[in-house]
């Protein structure tokens, strides 16, 4: 299949890999195979395993208004902007690529673990499937610390800095998260309140999302 699920979740982090450094540290994590490998391994025994198990990990680069249409897209950003009018900067400013690309690596392993946690034997999967990948030990390394942390979407709101970077967060966190769970439907309604995506757009993202989901089966 073309254009299947990976191939989305892909498109809110490869377009950043060369920007970041290309086959080196994080770059080299964002190259397709090495993110293939990695939305496999942290999903493989999460709620969206039946996405995984269908449509494996191979992975292509497209460009997330693209996933979900420039004018939708565009019409998403503006009532963001809205609700952070209270913020003479936001939209502004933009933040670097590599830290950019890292939070999204961030969103993703949070996304992956919000059915509850990410155990030991998980743990040791994921570092094993990670030094196979040869991706490096900086990489390595973030997404190990990104497993720790405690899963609060505040930490990944804070750093955003305009409406593409809102909503390709919470894009990417709604193509991994199929909510079948009480505690994945709280991420999500606290990461959007954290994001300040507007329930309207909230609802359309979701909407998209289940949309190509249901496309794909």
């Amino acid at each position: 299949m073309k254009n299947n699920w990976l191939q989305q979740i892909q498109s809110m982090l490869g377009d950043k890999a060369s920007a970041v450094g290309g086959t080196e540290g994080l770059g080299k994590l964002l190259a397709p195979t090495a993110l293939g490998g990695l939305v496999g391994v942290l999903l493989a025994n999460k709620s969206s395993r039946k996405l995984v198990g269908k449509f494996g990990k191979n992975a292509l680069i497209i460009g997330g208004s693209a996933a979900v249409g420039a004018v939708l897209w565009n019409k998403y950003k503006q009532r963001v902007k809205e609700e952070h009018q209270q913020e003479p900067q936001f939209g502004e400013l933009s933040t670097p690529a590599d830290l950019r690309a890292k939070r999204l690596v961030q969103a993703l392993v949070f996304a992956a673990k919000s059915d509850g946690h990410i155990d030991a034997d998980e743990k040791r999967a994921i570092d094993h499937s990670l030094e196979q990948l040869q991706v490096g030990e900086e990489a390595q390394n973030w997404v190990q610390q990104a497993i720790e942390q405690p899963l609060n979407p505040d930490l990944i709101a804070q750093s955003v800095k305009n409406e593409d970077e809102a909503l390709e967060v919470y894009y990417l966190s709604c193509m991994v998260i199929d909510v079948d769970h009480f505690m994945e439907r709280s991420y999500l309604d606290a990461l959007a309140q954290s994001l300040k995506i507007p329930v309207d757009v909230k609802q359309g993202i979701e909407s998209d999302v289940n949309d190509k989901k249901r496309e794909l089966v």
